[in-house]
């Protein structure tokens, strides 16, 4: 075994070298001169130390260079590597100087220890961003499996792009080990902002939901004005019983009515068909029929319900449906400016946080969902840009919130929170976004709707392209190299997977 030299042995050589090299010129001039050792002194100095400067230089030189910096240069480099996070290009360089052997067997040491450290790190991240992800997919039946799957679209059509020769995906080659990972999480923590909407938003499947489903406040109103009639109707036949058949014809068609009208209502609520102005006239009409309550509706409240209740009769008439103060919650315009200003969120953002009004809610034209729970659910987003903004993420995932809240953004630039465009958006931007519309499309597990075949969801997916609003050159990848039928095979019921017309679309 080599035996390792200290530096200051190395020095002590050199120095030592020098001094023989020295000695040595001296000598070499005498002979040539054939001069005595009193004569030699007269030779021209100057032409001695030249000569012993030359030679004890490039002595110098390379002892240093070999031995010091050659191996300095490289621990230098491998400092660089480690900065760079290519823990795994790091080596070990070898020294004969005991000191830069120390040197170079810490600094690999450290970056073998970093490279756990990174990893340990990196786990514990992924780790926390999947139970997140998990924790939001368990929150409703609506939205299951939904984090889990999109990342999986997402880096089949990333692998997809980094190899692809279209010339608009040039610039998206040599991606590193962090560029995946930050898309990767990206993907995972797009919806995280959802674990902030309510679920009886999420989940609502009829427009009188909220927490639950008022319809049983309104069925009971309709009970009420049953036994009514039915009193009513005992009432007359005490005062008039010769006119029996007459107010048991009025009992009957009381309670008709209030049976149609509750089946109309019931079918507003259901939310099945589109409503029209007829509807809503009708539904006005029922609205005005009033009832009486003897209780005082201001008992057994919480605070927030009595702070925001206007109407604190203890009994009366009251409208058989009705659209009152208390139904409306108005929103923060302080919070507004906030959104608009600190975190660039280009929105509508309604006057009311929630507006829960029968009326309201029954005129509903398509769907379920109010303005301002349809805005709820689409504010989300925002709440994943506060959340991801707080992080204090490492330099390598620094790019994560930008690709986490673009997806509901579109090249033409009417998505939102920020309203991008083609040219503010980047690559892993487009990707994340076709692969959100197309797991929500395909997703089996939404009870609010049927799951699109393939041929169904690729077809909307095309008319986007055409509209301007997807990549194209991304879905042409999506479609040429057959992400959508892996993606199918692995995740779909097998009547979802029926045959794509490729030529359509290639």
């Amino acid at each position: 075994m080599k035996k390792i030299k200290s530096i200051k042995a190395v020095n002590t050589l050199i120095l030592i070298l020098i001094l023989i090299f020295f000695l040595l010129g001296l000598d070499f001039f005498y002979i040539l001169n054939s001069k005595t050792a009193l004569d030699l002194f007269k030779v021209d100095i100057t032409i001695v130390i030249f000569f012993t400067f030359i030679l004890s230089n490039a002595l110098i030189y390379y002892f240093y260079k070999k031995l010091i910096i050659r191996p300095l240069l490289l621990l230098r480099e491998q400092s660089r590597k480690i900065k760079l996070f290519k823990y795994d290009d790091v080596i070990f360089v070898k020294s004969n100087i005991r000191e830069i052997n120390e040197l170079a067997s810490s600094i690999y040491l450290v970056a073998q220890k970093m490279k756990n450290n990174e990893r340990e790190r990196q786990d514990m991240i992924f780790s926390f961003v999947k139970s997140i992800a998990s924790a939001i997919d368990a929150k409703s039946p609506y939205t299951a499996g939904h984090c889990n799957r999109v990342p999986d679209i997402t880096m089949m059509l990333v692998n997809a792009a980094e190899s692809s020769d279209l010339p608009s995906l040039q610039s998206f080659k040599n991606l590193t080990v962090s560029d995946y990972k930050t898309i990767e999480l990206a993907a995972w923590l797009h919806d995280c902002g959802k674990i902030v909407t309510p679920e009886y938003v999420i989940d609502k499947s009829v427009k009188l939901e909220t927490i639950y489903n008022r319809i049983h406040e309104i069925r009971t109103r309709f009970e009420v004005l049953w036994r009514d009639a039915e009193i009513h109707y005992f009432k007359q036949l005490i005062h008039s019983p010769q006119h029996k058949e007459v107010h048991l014809l009025e009992l009957n068609n009381k309670k008709h009515q209030l049976l149609d009208d509750f089946d109309f209502i019931a079918s507003l609520n259901n939310g099945e068909k589109p409503v029209n102005d007829c509807d809503i006239k009708r539904l006005k009409e029922i609205a005005s029929i009033s009832w009486f309550r003897n209780f005082d509706d201001t008992l057994g409240l919480s605070n927030l319900e009595l702070k925001n209740k206007r109407s604190k009769g203890k009994s009366g008439y009251e409208s058989l449906l009705a659209d009152k103060k208390e139904h409306q919650i108005i929103r923060d315009r302080e919070d507004v400016e906030v959104f608009t200003k600190q975190y660039n969120i280009n929105m509508n953002f309604p006057d009311l946080l929630s507006n829960s009004g029968e009326i309201y809610n029954l005129s509903i034209k398509y769907g379920t969902l109010t303005e301002e729970e349809r805005f709820c659910i689409n504010e989300h987003i925002i709440h994943t840009i506060k959340m991801l903004d707080a992080l204090p993420l490492p330099e390598e995932f620094r790019g994560l919130p930008g690709i986490a809240t673009h997806h509901h953004e579109n090249l033409l630039g009417s998505g939102y929170p920020r309203g991008l465009n083609k040219q503010q958006l980047s690559i892993p931007d487009r990707i994340l976004a076709i692969a959100d519309i197309f797991e929500a499309l395909t997703a089996s597990d939404r009870p609010y709707k049927r799951a699109k075949t393939l041929s169904e969801a690729i077809d909307i997916l095309a008319e986007m392209v055409s509209h301007g609003k997807l990549d194209s050159d991304i879905f042409t990848l999506f479609i040429k190299e057959r992400i959508y039928l892996d993606y199918a095979n692995k995740y779909l019921d097998p009547y979802q997977i029926d045959i794509v017309d490729l030529e359509r679309y290639l």
